[in-house]
């Protein structure tokens, strides 16, 4: 559903939008790439949450009553782009975990009790999320998930295993997305699936790091469910309809994602131009070469176009009243953004040569996350998919016909 309606007509670029990126250049200017590539390996990224709480970012979508801005996504995917623009590597996925996966599914679904004990947190940047759906033999067929919440009086046991969660050493709730219907026993495959909140240092609760070979500012873990008892006061939203409130966040996280990979493409393409202006071989910079200009004004040119899409959508996320039509938009703009942001960084490193694989330049390590945006959150085939049978009207070229 719609987070809010205050977006002006025709997705105006407001003053007000120019003041909130240009406090979000002020945060990003204040942590530089050895600060990343430190979070990268493992360092908690509090300070720069900390100030994103105090500018409002983190409850930018949240009610002005629980805490927050009481503005809508327009305004946090724009935050995220400008923040990644400047330097913030992977600050998407920050932002996807705590505030789209905890504050907006809260928000949209959240009961009265769930909206006033968590929402405050997250506007705070006390509350960190964390996300658990994704199963090591479904991956993208969600309806497809065996980790399974049996009712037992007032009650939820929960068994079952899911797989690349994020940040759930660091997280102080979790949202969990189980199947309380059998699907054989669904009246549809996508219903009988419910959303929880789940404290993830529950004892019956096992994590395992996975090996990443990506820079993230979070690590990841597949996680087991082993009895985990849960009330039934935790279930968010409705029972057996949670792959359907589910979607209202899926679009905004890929939108994030999206917004994050023009980011970091306009990022890198900024340090290739400087780059190319300094650097000289044969007597001349080698910007003044059309083999290393045109690559650049190409993918640049593809970057703006990518961004109007994404903002077009994320428009559509607070203002447009059919879920099918947000949908469309928040896969077309994925697609093209995802591509674009990493053909972008694939450029920079070529224009940087040989220094392009150092870390001192920090290309590689913008070149290998936008990599990871290819893959999740959603894959450009998921994308392709969805808008050759939903936008265009044709076969369901996948799973179940």
């Amino acid at each position: 559903m719609p987070t809010t309606q205050s977006t002006p007509p025709g997705f105006e670029e407001t003053p007000e939008l120019e003041l909130i990126q240009k406090t979000a250049r002020g945060i990003a200017s204040d942590y530089d790439d050895d600060y990343w590539l430190d979070v990268s390996e493992g360092r908690d990224p509090s300070e720069f949450w900390a100030d994103c709480a105090d500018a409002g970012f983190l409850g930018t979508a949240i009610p002005e009553e629980h805490g927050g801005e009481g503005m809508g996504f327009w305004e946090l995917s724009a935050i995220v782009e400008e923040l990644a623009t400047h330097g913030c590597l992977g600050v998407e996925m920050l932002y996807v975990v705590t505030v789209c996966f905890g504050g907006i599914t809260l928000t949209n679904y959240g009961s009265d009790e769930q909206q006033e004990r968590w929402l405050p947190g997250i506007c705070d940047g006390d509350v960190k999320f964390s996300m658990a759906l994704t199963e090591p033999d479904a991956g993208h067929n969600a309806p497809n998930m065996t980790t399974f919440a049996a009712k037992d009086d007032d009650e939820y046991v929960i068994d079952g295993s899911k797989q690349w969660i994020s940040g759930v050493e660091r997280a102080d709730q979790m949202l969990l997305v189980a199947r309380t219907t059998p699907r054989e026993e669904a009246p549809k495959r996508t219903q009988g699936v419910t959303l929880f909140l789940v404290d993830p240092q529950d004892p019956n609760i096992e994590t395992r790091e996975l090996d990443v070979g990506i820079p993230t500012p979070e690590k990841q873990f597949e996680v087991s469910f082993d009895g985990v008892r849960v009330p039934e006061e935790n279930v968010v939203g409705t029972e057996g309809m949670g792959l359907y409130q589910l979607f209202d966040t899926v679009n905004p996280e890929r939108l994030l994602g999206a917004s994050g990979a023009i980011g970091v493409g306009k990022c890198a393409l900024n340090r290739a131009i400087d780059y190319a202006n300094d650097r000289e071989v044969f007597g001349e910079p080698i910007g003044a070469h059309q083999g290393v200009q045109h690559p650049i004004a190409e993918d640049w040119s593809r970057l703006e176009a990518a961004r109007l899409l994404v903002r077009k959508a994320a428009w559509a996320i607070d203002n447009e009243p059919d879920p099918k039509e947000r949908a469309k938009l928040a896969n077309m703009a994925k697609l093209r953004a995802s591509e674009a942001g990493h053909d972008a960084t694939d450029v920079a490193v070529q224009t940087h040569g040989g220094n392009g694989f150092s870390r001192d330049y920090t290309v590689i390590e913008m070149w290998k996350g936008t990599r990871l945006g290819k893959v999740a959150p959603g894959s450009t085939e998921m994308m392709r998919n969805h808008i050759a049978e939903h936008t265009l009207g044709m076969p369901r070229s996948y799973g179940e016909q």
